[in-house]
C-alpha cells in the first residue's frame, strides 16, 4: 500500500461525504497527494541536513590535531549539504491555477511524487558516504569529501529534473 493510498484511508467523515461532490474528489486526491509528497520531501531534506553534524564532527576533529590545510573541501560539502537540502525541502508543491497555460492533472503528480520517493535512495547514499569518513585516514579523508561533494551534485542535478517533470506534464 502506498503513502498516498494510506493517507486517502485516513479520510474523515466530512472528507468523505465531500468526496460525494462532482470534481471534489479528484481535488482531494491531487491536495493529498501534494502532503503526501511534502512528507517525502521533508524527510528527504532533513537526513541530508542531519549529514551536517558528522561531518563538522570529523572538520573539528581534524582542526583539533592541527590539521588545517584540507577545511577547504569540507566548508564546500557544508554549503552543498545546505543548498540541496534547502532545495528539496522548499521544492514547489505541484499547484497549477486555474488560468494557468500548464495544467499539472493527478498523474503528472503522481510521476512527481516517485520521482521524489526516489531521493530517499540517494539520500541514503549520501548518508552511507557520510558515515565512512574517518579523520584518522587523513590520506583518504579528502578524497571522500570530495566525492560525496560529487553524489550531492548527482542528487541535485536528479532533483533538477523534477521541475521538467512539472512544466511538461510527464
Amino acid at each position: 500500500m502506498s503513502d498516498f493510498d494510506r493517507a486517502v484511508g485516513q479520510r474523515n467523515v466530512m472528507q468523505e461525504l465531500l468526496t460525494h461532490i462532482p470534481g471534489f474528489k479528484g481535488y482531494m486526491d491531487r491536495e493529498t497527494r501534494r502532503d503526501v509528497d511534502k512528507m517525502a520531501r521533508d524527510y528527504a531534506a532533513e537526513k541530508l541536513f542531519k549529514q551536517k553534524t558528522p561531518v563538522k564532527r570529523v572538520l573539528d576533529e581534524l582542526i583539533s590535531g592541527g590539521d588545517i590545510d584540507g577545511i577547504t573541501p569540507f566548508e564546500t560539502l557544508l554549503n552543498r549539504l545546505d543548498r540541496v537540502a534547502q532545495k528539496i525541502q522548499n521544492a514547489d508543491r505541484g499547484y497549477s491555477g486555474l488560468f494557468d497555460t500548464v495544467k499539472i492533472d493527478e498523474e503528472t503528480l503522481k510521476l512527481v511524487h516517485e520521482h521524489d520517493l526516489s531521493l530517499a535512495e540517494a539520500v541514503t547514499e549520501v548518508e552511507h558516504k557520510v558515515s565512512e569518513l574517518d579523520p584518522s585516514n587523513k590520506d583518504e579523508l579528502i578524497s571522500k569529501v570530495k566525492e560525496t561533494a560529487a553524489l550531492l551534485d548527482r542528487v541535485d542535478t536528479y532533483f533538477s529534473k523534477r521541475e521538467d517533470l512539472l512544466r511538461k506534464g510527464g
